[in-house]
């Protein structure tokens, strides 16, 4: 799966539903996999937090996502950062970014196949 967008600390993967690729795709609508590694964030609490953020916010956009698979990945180190309710907005932001622009992407991508 390419990434379809990046923000500092996430990357966003995406795999479209197709009839010509076999099961596990087979939904007609947007599923939502999450890659938040024990390496990347050494707390249970800060990657439990990052889980609920993205969580919430593809809840919030998956009416408007294109069908298929979309994984949200942890990139960067985020162990040495604080857990405060300032770093939380930050993650969020990015998060409304970076899925944002995943969608962006999907759309470019489907008109250029058209």
């Amino acid at each position: 799966m390419r990434i379809c967008a990046q923000t500092a600390d996430f990357a966003l993967h995406f795999c479209a539903t197709s009839p010509r690729f076999p099961a596990p795709l087979t939904q007609p609508w947007a599923q939502l996999g999450l890659v938040i590694p024990k390496k990347l964030a050494k707390r249970a609490v800060t990657r439990n937090t990052l889980k609920r953020l993205s969580r919430e916010h593809f809840r919030l956009r998956a009416d408007g996502l294109a069908d298929g698979l979309w994984v949200v990945r942890l990139r960067s180190k985020v162990s040495q950062k604080p857990l405060s309710s300032n770093q939380k907005r930050l993650w969020a932001e990015e998060l409304c970014t970076l899925f944002d622009a995943g969608q962006q992407f999907v759309l470019e991508r489907q008109a250029a196949r058209s």
